[in-house]
């Protein structure tokens, strides 16, 4: 049941004052409480259950105990605490169970339901009172141990508490080995989606619990965020460790969900005096090299990780200061057509280099800047460079050809991403067909409706749409079937596969494919003449690769350009 109502304002009620939800059918009674209670309290009404819950919905982050009549017409008080109980922000909220029965079955059932008092009818005011600032108190000690050490959904320490507490613990224990555990389970996000918060989070504490029982105690563990934990642990053997991960592989078989993978990032033998955050960042950062990597439950932080996470560190460090400084450059690889042998196209790659590092490999720095979100700007960057770039050429008369701009997954989060790239054309006077926009099938996986939406919006404005990587092992029919691709680009791993039997065989029907569904071929990687004319004798469209040309500058790319144009 999703219910929604308005939030309530009280009129010069002081602020130290609780408020009480009073949900009771009988206005006699109603009136009778209020009465009682309105000099110590806020009060708030509702006359049956159903406007009960919308106040609860609309008022709960003010209400400090509901007073909920047990028999009302239509939507009863179990029914009430049944609704309160799926609720999150309801479910903490203490209810006091009013009622005429003094049935020792009722008052059962109430608790059993979640009540925190009962109280029968005539009212006792002292007693109500009484019980009442009982209730309130120990809400509120409740509610402050929540805050400080416990986790609400996993009953495991929380994140601040976790940390503070792991500190003391090495501190006061300098002869004991400590490791640092990183943990996760793969995937928990599309878990989530499928099959809802409610059982994510029961998953969540039970694997809590199978870690708590299959350490025996001999740990401390906290809930970082979402489905991330850390354990601090007695120093174990790299063997002892692979037990565990198979252990719980093993006991999660069962469960409601399957497959249910849990991976460990470690940090072992840790020095007393590093910082905890440091040293739970080191188990993250073993954890994060084994995501969706399958049958590998494990890494151990070691030495190579180390110059790896210092090297992602400075290329962060110095991100925002080379977009500035123009460190960024466009390089350019040209496209051969398959007919006329010559430059029909282009792709734009970038290129940094540092004036403290050197020229830097883009895988160095790519996956970085994707995993951190600066994708998007750099990505800008380069659309903005390339629009300026073809606008500059077409001004001078310089002969121009297509080019390809790559579309990132974090790139749809831009606000109307398709008006920034219009933008970024009409400003510079680039006509859209000149603009190739590529996207990888992985991109279009992660959002496919926002992604549809704002693609279609591009192709009717006359940019013509690649669809990047295709055959590296996602839904690609699907896509095609989903969403109007002018060009699909030809995954390197396939051309490798041409002088294969069975790679050329793929090929062919992919050409054939395309062919069918009036679409253009891009094959990228080719390395030597041999591959270059089977690809021709195959009938794809473009061909891309070392064999005709490196990535070029834009001035060495003209000047191809002019010899193979």
């Amino acid at each position: 049941m999703r219910i929604k109502g308005k939030p309530e304002f009280f009129y010069n009620s002081s602020k130290s004052k609780d408020t009480l939800l009073i949900i009771d059918d009988n206005d006699i009674d109603r009136n009778i409480l209020t009465s009682l209670l309105k000099e110590k309290y806020n009060i708030l009404e509702a006359q049956d259950g159903k406007s009960g819950l919308e106040k609860l919905f609309a008022n709960f982050s003010k209400i400090s105990v509901v007073l909920l009549d047990l028999y009302m017409p239509t939507m009863t008080g179990y029914d009430v605490l049944n609704e309160m109980e799926t609720n999150g922000n309801l479910s903490s909220i203490p209810v006091m169970m009013l009622t005429s029965s003094s049935s020792d079955e009722d008052q059962i059932k109430a608790f059993r339901k979640g009540a925190a008092d009962f109280v029968s009818k005539p009212y006792n005011p002292l007693i109500i009172i009484n019980r009442l600032e009982a209730i309130i108190r120990l809400r509120k000690s409740s509610d402050m141990l929540s805050l400080t050490a416990i986790d609400k959904h996993t009953g495991i320490y929380s994140v601040e508490f976790f940390f503070a507490y792991a500190e003391q613990i090495i501190r006061s224990n300098p002869d004991t080995s400590f490791d640092l555990i990183a943990t996760n389970v793969d995937s928990f996000t599309s878990i989530s989606s499928r099959h809802g918060h409610k059982l994510a989070n029961s998953l969540l504490r039970t694997i809590a619990m199978l870690l708590q029982d299959e350490l025996k105690g001999k740990e401390i563990i906290g809930r970082i965020m979402g489905d991330r934990f850390a354990l601090l642990v007695e120093h174990k053997s790299h063997e002892e460790y692979e037990k565990l991960a198979d252990t719980i592989l093993e006991k999660l078989k069962g469960g409601p969900v399957y497959p249910l993978i849990v991976k460990f990032g470690i940090y072992e033998s840790m020095n007393p005096g590093e910082n905890i955050a440091f040293m739970f960042d080191k188990a993250d950062c073993a954890l994060k090299t084994i995501q969706g990597k399958y049958n590998t439950y494990i890494r151990f932080y070691d030495e190579k990780l180390r110059q790896k996470s210092e090297e992602e560190q400075r290329i962060i460090e110095n991100m925002e200061s080379a977009i500035a400084n123009k460190e960024f450059e466009v390089y350019f690889q040209p496209k051969h057509g398959k007919d006329s042998g010559k430059t029909e196209g282009a792709e734009a790659l970038v290129r940094w280099n540092s004036p403290k590092f050197g020229f830097m490999n883009p895988n160095s720095f790519i996956p970085v800047f994707e995993s951190n979100g600066f994708i998007s700007k750099l990505d800008y960057y380069v659309w903005e460079s390339v629009c300026k770039t073809i606008g500059e050429c077409i001004k001078k008369s310089i002969p121009v050809v297509p080019i390809s701009i790559n579309i990132s997954r974090g790139d749809f989060d831009i606000k109307d991403l398709n008006l920034v790239i219009e933008k970024l054309a009409d400003e510079n006077s680039v006509p859209h067909e000149l603009l190739h926009l590529e996207l990888t099938e992985s991109a279009y996986h992660d959002n496919p409706e926002q992604i549809r939406s704002i693609i279609e919006k591009l192709h009717k404005s006359g940019f013509i749409i690649e669809l990047d990587d295709f055959g590296t092992g996602y839904s690609s029919l699907s896509v095609l079937n989903e969403m109007s691709f002018d060009v699909l680009k030809l995954d390197m791993s396939l051309v490798n596969g041409i002088h294969d039997k069975k790679g050329h065989r793929i090929l062919y029907s992919i050409q054939e494919m395309a062919r069918l569904l009036d679409m253009k071929t891009v094959a990228e990687g080719c390395e030597d003449k041999e591959t270059a004319e089977e690809l021709r004798r195959l009938g794809c469209n473009y061909i891309q690769g070392y064999y005709y040309s490196k990535p070029l500058p834009f001035k060495e790319f003209v000047s191809y350009m002019q010899k193979n144009g």
